[in-house]
């Protein structure tokens, strides 16, 4: 047992430097990483081709955890990690292959962004007498019906490796399918975005079951996608809707937003105020959907220019003093003349004047996990 442990962990630390890798973009060594070696060429794009991925020396690339492995606590509608149960064999398992009986195959999810969080004192599982032992990945399931939370147990055997969290919320709603994960230590939650303005922010607890509340209420529902707790305990939002075309086009008004959620305490998911990011342009104007909208429009180009930096400013858009029902986030940021970006996949914090580079294009950077930590939540280590 101990020696499986150890060679599971060293497998998650060369994934874990991978994954840092990706926060921050550019960066060979990125900060509080190890050194690595370029790879002096990527794969080249070549249509229909899937060449294996280019590593740097040191690190090693392992699979964790795939689409066909039993899930620990699985249900009638999802009993695989990848799958859906719409499509079963005669022995009631998902149809992960086309036979001549059964032409269809089962659906699959796309388990998406990863929140990878160690608790040293462990955390739950169906199996009450095992031991899951202290590192984990937790993942929303993008794609099929419905939608669901699984926990991938680093330190686990193979019958416990994949964990089925949960697949309805504390009102016994389905879950909505999900997009983006954090972990914010305040609350001591997860916090799931659904990339849906008629779907619900959950916040979700990391034990099992998991325990899934609505959290749009003072959230919001929008487009959401990245999603990140900063320093301070506020929680940054950016949204990836897509526009209408330009006139004459295929080019896409942008019509995304960055919001930020500030609590009126660290972790309080009830109470608090939703303001979007709005930026100035070299005249001291909002750059809006308006400004934005004529073709190769100077708004538009100029939060384009690498290195370019802007003015910006908060606009408070939603406030729970005023009501606490769900809302629709982009259609308030819309009448407040928040900024419409082409839609950033990631969060980022930032300072009171922001970088073309990274915040408004999709080469958006985040803040180290050690640096993203607070004190009070010592103990919890969070990278994503």
């Amino acid at each position: 047992m101990r020696r499986r442990k150890k060679a599971v962990v060293l497998a998650v630390l060369a994934a874990a430097c991978a994954l840092a890798i990706g926060a921050v973009a550019g960066s060979a060594n990125p900060i509080d990483g190890p050194g690595l070696t370029n790879v002096p060429t990527a794969n080249p794009k070549s249509p229909g081709n899937a060449p294996a991925s280019r590593l740097s020396p040191e690190l090693l690339q392992t699979a964790v955890a795939q689409g066909s492995a039993k899930l620990d606590g699985g249900t009638q509608q999802v009993s695989y990690y990848g799958y859906d149960n719409d499509v079963v064999n005669v022995a009631g398992e998902p149809q992960m292959l086309p036979t001549p009986a059964v032409p269809n195959e089962a659906h699959k999810t796309e388990p998406d962004k990863n929140t990878y969080l160690v608790f040293p004192g462990g955390l739950s599982g169906p199996d009450a007498s095992y031991d899951y032992g202290t590192h984990f990945l937790f993942q929303g399931h993008e794609g099929g019906t419905p939608g669901y939370i699984t926990r991938i147990n680093l330190d686990a055997d193979a019958a416990h490796r994949a964990t089925l969290l949960a697949t309805q919320d504390v009102n016994r709603a389905p879950l909505a399918t999900i997009d983006g994960s954090t972990w914010d230590p305040w609350a001591r939650r997860l916090l799931f975005t659904t990339e849906s303005q008629n779907a619900p922010t959950y916040a979700a607890t990391p034990g099992y079951p998991s325990t899934v509340e609505d959290v749009s209420g003072a959230l919001g529902r929008g487009g959401y996608e990245g999603i990140q707790d900063d320093g301070d305990g506020n929680i940054w939002i950016v949204e990836d809707i897509g526009g209408a075309n330009k006139t004459g086009t295929t080019a896409k008004i942008p019509n995304s937003f960055v919001y930020r959620y500030v609590p009126s305490h660290p972790g309080d998911l009830a109470n608090g105020k939703l303001q979007v990011l709005q930026v100035l342009n070299a005249a001291g104007d909002p750059i809006t959907q308006a400004s934005q909208t004529p073709l190769d429009s100077p708004d538009q180009l100029a939060l384009h220019v690498y290195g370019s930096s802007f003015r910006t400013r908060w606009v408070a858009i939603h406030d729970t003093a005023n009501g606490n029902a769900p809302f629709n986030a982009n259609v308030l940021a819309k009448a407040a003349d928040g900024n419409r970006s082409s839609g950033p996949r990631t969060a980022s914090s930032a300072p009171a004047r922001i970088s073309a580079s990274s915040t408004l294009t999709r080469r958006a950077t985040r803040t180290p996990p050690a640096r993203r930590t607070p004190r009070r939540a010592a103990g919890i280590r969070s990278s994503v």
